[in-house]
């Protein structure tokens, strides 16, 4: 969770980043790490290229990647493909097709509705808070923290990352990130399990834009699986046993809103 695209803001940036690896020298005797390290000051051009490194793997990944279906309905599949260095977190696909243009699937993300539309997706969300945002030429990012309810038995979670409003490729499709990141100006919070999410989505346009493919790629730890991590006790195969049907029926549950909004807009229509 990407997470998927979110509306950002502009804004100054105040802290500097520097990258970590996504896991040690030593994988076999330590955690790995997530997220990207951000220590004061921000640039955003450095944020930026850490985005676009992200940007580029999950792109390879999505054309040359060995994915394995793990579940498939109503048109939406999802895949998984094995992290070579990093088994525990795999990656992630989810691919279906709106009958609504690029324009409405991307609204219905925007950060700014998530308070209305992320609920109708996932029974699990409880809120969003910005804590900074940035830019870098015609790329716009913030910094956010989104808030989980309790996972059945398990506890809350949050997720700090970077939210990122891409450029379009140069086929049209319409580009959006996240970033998992670790900053003092977001610490880890009572009652919460720092969880971590990547994810690139990726809209294109179908049908002179009567349709959107939406394809979403993400890597998602509900742990707090870093060297500094305080755990979290998800078993991460029952997360991969899982995430295929729970990923499509929250594709599924997107798309039947946007229909219904779209359905809501006919009958103003119809009835004005």
């Amino acid at each position: 969770m990407k997470g998927f695209r979110f509306l950002l803001l502009i804004g100054v940036s105040f802290v500097h980043f520097e990258a970590v690896t996504c896991q040690t020298n030593h994988p076999a005797a330590s955690k790995p790490q997530r997220g990207k390290t951000l220590s004061s000051p921000i640039l955003a051009h450095d944020l930026y290229q850490a985005y676009r490194e992200l940007q580029s793997e999950y792109q390879t990944k999505a054309a040359k990647g060995d994915w394995k279906l793990l579940y498939e309905k109503e048109g939406v599949e999802v895949c998984l493909l094995q992290h070579p260095e990093d088994p525990t977190c795999p990656y992630v696909r989810m691919k279906g097709i709106f009958p609504v243009p690029v324009e409405e699937c991307w609204n219905f993300l925007s950060l700014s509705n998530w308070d209305t539309s992320m609920p109708k997706m996932d029974p699990f969300y409880e809120g969003v808070s910005l804590h900074g945002s940035y830019q870098h030429d015609q790329v716009r990012m913030i910094l956010c923290r989104k808030r989980t309810k309790r996972l059945l038995a398990f506890g809350k979670r949050d997720l700090v990352f970077l939210s990122v409003q891409d450029e379009p490729l140069s086929d049209g499709t319409w580009v959006s990130g996240t970033l998992s990141v670790k900053t003092d100006l977001v610490p880890r919070q009572p009652g919460y399990t720092r969880a971590f999410q990547d994810s690139i989505a990726f809209y294109k346009p179908l049908q002179e834009n009567t349709q959107t493919e939406l394809t979403i790629m993400c890597r998602i730890d509900l742990n707090d699986s870093a060297e500094d991590g305080t755990g979290g006790f998800i078993p991460m195969w029952l997360y991969v046993k899982t995430i295929g049907k729970t990923g499509a029926q929250s594709v599924i549950r997107m798309r039947n809103a946007l229909l219904q909004e779209k359905c809501n807009r006919d009958d103003k229509q119809s009835s004005a």
